[in-house]
């Protein structure tokens, strides 16, 4: 058995790393939302990763208490069951959101004489399949003895990598098909931008055609590298995190002896790491946010150091 000093500092990592992934997260929200010049739906798409992000990590805090506790064994069994499903439906949901955010990028860059996959509407609809898909997708394991429930080795709730068929499930369709979703999307978005012979000057952000003199005008294509270059970059640090899961059930699946108990609680705790370095570079990436976030702290501080003059100068 690990021991207890393990557990500890393990689930206070996950519990450090969720609420500054859960500052991140409100703290965009809330600048998207009080500021019209945010009001894009790039801007839309990202506060609906956001929220996935923010309610996982609310459920990943939640288990790392009980994981904390000494009593860890005695924990309700339906209650624990809807942690975990909500745990997998919640990380259904961010992985997809990358996906939507790579579709609507090709709607922009690829399809953008369809001015109707353009329009708010639609990209409500890709919201709200998002969620949809999130739902539907981890209750397979309901099917199956066991499929969810408490993992001794890692002290928490969830699907089980023990049963091969229902890891696999997990992996392929949490994981890697929204991952190859994007990267396939990303391919053909960088193949036709480097095929464009028609780039013209930057247009404003979601306005992708407009008639100048009977010209049309397509999407710039050093924006859209820029954008696929970032979101790229995000996927691959959600990517990372998954990696440890990934190695424990090819294990599980190929070798007759069990692996070490401590990646079953690190392939878990990766997850929750990686996925707020993923928002740290998400906010860096955002560079309206980030302006109006520096905007702020300048204002502030020169507010401060004012009124520090003052008051020497009136002493």
């Amino acid at each position: 058995m690990l021991s207890d000093l393990f557990f500890i500092v393990n689930y206070w990592a996950t519990i450090v790393s969720s609420i500054i992934g859960i500052f991140l997260c409100l703290l965009i929200i809330i600048i998207i939302v009080t500021h019209r010049q945010c009001h894009t739906i790039t801007n839309v798409l990202t506060c609906n990763t956001c929220v996935a992000i923010t309610l996982y990590f609310i459920f990943r805090i939640v288990t790392s208490i009980y994981g904390l506790r000494q009593d860890w064994q005695d924990y309700n069994q339906p209650a624990c069951i809807f942690r975990a499903y909500c745990s997998l439906t919640l990380c259904t949901a961010l992985c997809y959101s990358y996906s939507i955010q790579a579709i609507s990028r090709l709607f922009f860059a690829v399809l953008y004489k369809y001015k109707y996959l353009l329009t708010w509407r639609t990209h409500c609809i890709l919201i709200a399949i998002n969620w949809l898909v999130s739902v539907i997708i981890p209750i397979k394991p309901f099917f199956h003895h066991d499929g969810f429930g408490y993992e001794e080795e890692s002290r928490s709730c969830v699907v089980t990598p023990k049963i091969v068929s229902i890891s696999a499930y997990v992996v392929v369709l949490i994981f890697v098909i929204p991952l190859n979703i994007v990267t396939i999307v990303y391919g053909v978005i960088l193949y036709r931008v480097r095929q464009s012979t028609r780039r013209i000057a930057v247009v404003k952000l979601n306005t992708i055609t407009s008639t100048v003199h009977n010209r049309t005008l397509v999407p710039n294509g050093k924006r859209e590298l820029k954008i696929m270059q970032n979101m790229s970059a995000q996927s691959t640090i959600i990517s990372c995190g998954g990696i440890l899961y990934l190695i424990l059930v090819i294990w599980l699946a190929t070798q007759q002896h069990p692996p070490p108990e401590l990646f079953y609680l690190l392939a878990l705790n990766l997850i929750s790491i990686f996925t707020a370095i993923m928002m740290i570079a998400l906010f860096l990436m955002n560079k309206p946010v980030k302006k109006i976030v520096s905007d702020y702290i300048f204002q502030l501080c020169k507010v401060k150091i004012g009124t520090a003059t003052n008051r020497t100068q009136t002493a």
